[in-house]
């Protein structure tokens, strides 16, 4: 009785988790982030759609832009590669206690490949002395209006967004979502997760702004912004997958050769390497699989497959087949790993 009765205590507590709307927000560690490495000159952190906004943190940060962090943050950028997702990987792998940024213990580490263990040491100690030195939580009330017109306007937008959808689709259960707006990241969004010890994985939106009215307020239209915050949750379900050396080792090949033949619109796309075209691959179609679970009209679906199409991956239209069989064959592929070695048939027929 015990027994059964823990287990309905546990479904019941499940179901509310999933059911829960997620509210937005606006976070310490993806603004500072953000701000320190547009000081340093990263121009996927360097766009002006929120003009008013970009302007205050100008005037508020430009007189740190030679602080030994934005120096090391240029340093890393030129030599290691570090920029885009790879900031907000780190940021969501912090919190910050007493004003002091500290790592989150992991119980697998999503810093690995991205990020080398002493170059994250020597940034967040750089990072602790610039967030007292500049006074950030000055800067960061003065705008607490700003960020609380934001998060309302997007939640309002997002109100029919499905996050069961996610655990139905990958049957991965144990997850937190978490949606972050960044007000001065423009058209840039990003997926990071991180795994705390004893807790659910935190799977992260991090969505940029670049739709605001005459007045620079922000707005966050359904019809532009629930694909993007569709593609950014993908991420924490796909992107891991490839960190298995057996998947990798299968995958490389086709993975190089598709991008060679793609080279010059994933470069457009900020994509370089070939776990991005796959994982990117994955993500979009996922998106395409949510809309047509969600009844979206058949023009609808062919406008988002063709938009994909255009910007180089050539084989998507197959590739929502191929998963839409995956979705009919759930007691054969009970989670997406599971049918991953038909991805990976999939991904090699495609480059030959």
């Amino acid at each position: 009785m015990k027994l059964t009765f823990a287990f309905c205590l546990l479904f019941i507590c499940s179901f509310v988790s999933a059911k829960k709307k997620i509210e937005s927000t606006v976070d310490k560690r993806v603004e500072l982030m953000s701000i320190v490495f547009r000081l340093a000159g990263n121009p996927e952190y360097n766009m002006k759609l929120a003009k008013n906004y970009v302007a205050d943190i100008h005037a508020y940060f430009d007189v740190y832009k030679n602080d030994p962090l934005i120096n090391y943050a240029k340093e890393l950028a030129e030599t290691k590669n570090i920029g885009f997702s790879k900031v907000m990987f780190l940021a969501v792998n912090l919190e910050l206690v007493n004003n002091r940024f500290s790592f989150i213990k992991e119980s697998e580490s999503s810093l690995t490949g991205k990020w080398d263990k002493e170059d994250a040491i020597k940034f967040v100690a750089l990072l602790n002395d610039f967030y007292l030195k500049s006074k950030f939580e000055i800067f960061f009330k003065a705008h607490e209006k700003l960020y609380t017109d934001a998060t309302s306007q997007f939640d309002q937008s997002i109100s029919e967004f499905d996050q069961q959808w996610y655990l139905d689709y990958y049957g991965d259960q144990e997850v937190e979502y978490k949606i972050i707006i960044g007000l001065s990241d423009g058209g840039a969004n990003y997926g990071p997760s991180v795994k705390p010890v004893g807790k659910k994985k935190l799977v992260y939106a991090i969505m940029g702004s670049w739709t605001f009215d005459e007045s620079g307020k922000a707005l966050f239209p359904k019809e532009v912004y629930l694909s993007y915050l569709i593609h950014e949750f993908n991420h924490s379900f796909v992107d891991h997958l490839l960190d298995d050396k057996n998947i990798e080792t299968q995958l490389k090949p086709s993975g190089e050769i598709l991008l060679e033949r793609e080279k010059n619109n994933m470069k457009l796309e900020g994509y370089e390497d070939w776990h991005s075209l796959i994982n990117e691959s994955l993500v979009r179609t996922s998106v395409v699989r949510y809309m047509i679970d969600h009844k979206n009209k058949d023009e609808v679906v062919k406008e988002e497959i063709q938009k994909q199409t255009k910007k180089g991956f050539l084989w998507t239209k197959d590739l929502v087949s191929l998963l839409g069989e995956y979705e009919s064959s759930r007691n054969i592929y009970p989670t997406f790993k599971s049918f991953y070695p038909r991805i990976i048939s999939f991904f090699n027929t495609t480059a030959l």
